[in-house]
């Protein structure tokens, strides 16, 4: 085995058997494939398929040749992060997306014992803008609820979705990959297969139960799928299309924020703190991997900072005296 030392950001990748390292080409391959029999999701596999795109290109711009015994911690800082920020404008959170994908592949090369040691964990993510998160108020959900049409079917199909995303803080791909099979009504449950195809259980409850039986009825069984949401032509309801409805319902409501599923997610996760709910549920409800997306739900909603600010407001309490 040939033997280098470290060097802070100069350092080599040690490697195995330089006979045996794989062209990049092929490192990717093997990637993949490695992604696939972990079952990996299609959508996962663009999603790294896309980032190592993106530094191929950023090493083919500077006629760097994708070679793993010359790329190192230093030409992955410099001739990818950098050049992604300053030559296409890349935003840090994208470009710490693109890390990661990278990482991993040296990770796997590593784990497969095609080389020693991962380049890429020398190499620290960019510090990312801490943003606020957008959800609805009250009386925007309230004003959003009264649009659809129920007496049609595309207006109460769209009814049901909106207090779906409301009452469980669904991912809209969560929602789209519904089946009739996800949900009992009995128990009072839906089974969701989220994130790396992990399936939980959320809690079915009595207005979005009985708002899913009024839409199933109209959908009607004669259809040659399970999905739960369909279209007028009976196709399964794409993400797309979701969005596109929320769109047109929001503009119809009078709405200028952001009205996305994820909103939605977030209001649920807002709406659910605020009512009482505890952290340790909501992150079953909501199916994180970690703590980290429900501790921000907590810090920013754990409180109502409007009320409290109105009870505390140092103006009120000046005119009020």
């Amino acid at each position: 085995m040939t033997k280098r030392r470290k060097n802070d950001l100069e350092t080599t990748v040690v490697l195995f058997s330089e006979e045996s390292i794989p062209s990049f080409e092929q490192a990717e391959k093997l990637f993949y494939a490695n992604e696939k029999a972990k079952n990996r999701t299609k959508r996962t596999i663009e999603w790294h398929r896309e980032n190592l795109h993106c530094f191929k290109k950023a090493m083919s711009e500077q006629n760097i040749e994708l070679d793993f015994k010359k790329i190192n911690s230093r030409v992955i800082k410099n001739n990818f992060v950098l050049y992604a920020i300053d030559s296409w404008g890349n935003k840090p959170q994208t470009v710490n997306m693109r890390l990661r994908t990278l990482k991993q592949l040296y990770g796997y090369l590593v784990a497969e014992g095609y080389l020693y040691e991962n380049p890429v964990s020398l190499v620290d993510p960019l510090k990312t803008p801490k943003t606020l998160i957008q959800s609805l108020s009250h009386d925007q959900v309230k004003k959003l609820l009264q649009i659809p049409d129920r007496q049609t079917f595309t207006g109460l199909r769209d009814y049901a979705v909106m207090i779906m995303l409301l009452d469980t803080g669904l991912r809209v791909s969560e929602i789209c990959g519904l089946t009739l099979d996800s949900i009992d009504f009995n128990e009072g449950y839906i089974k969701v297969i989220g994130k790396g195809v992990k399936e939980r259980i959320v809690p079915l409850q009595g207005k979005l139960k009985k708002v899913l039986k009024q839409y199933l009825f109209h959908r009607g069984n004669d259809i040659d799928h399970r999905y739960v949401f369909v279209t007028v032509d009976n196709n399964p309801l794409s993400k797309r299309s979701i969005q596109e409805r929320l769109e047109i319902i929001s503009k119809k409501a009078g709405i200028n924020v952001r009205t996305s599923p994820h909103t939605w997610r977030h209001t649920f996760a807002r709406m659910y703190i605020m009512n009482g709910g505890d952290i340790f549920s909501l992150k079953q409800i909501l199916g994180h991997s970690s703590w980290e997306m429900v501790h921000k739900y907590v810090n920013l909603f754990g409180s109502d900072v409007s009320s409290q600010h109105l009870k505390a407001s140092p103006v009120n309490r000046l005119e009020d005296n």
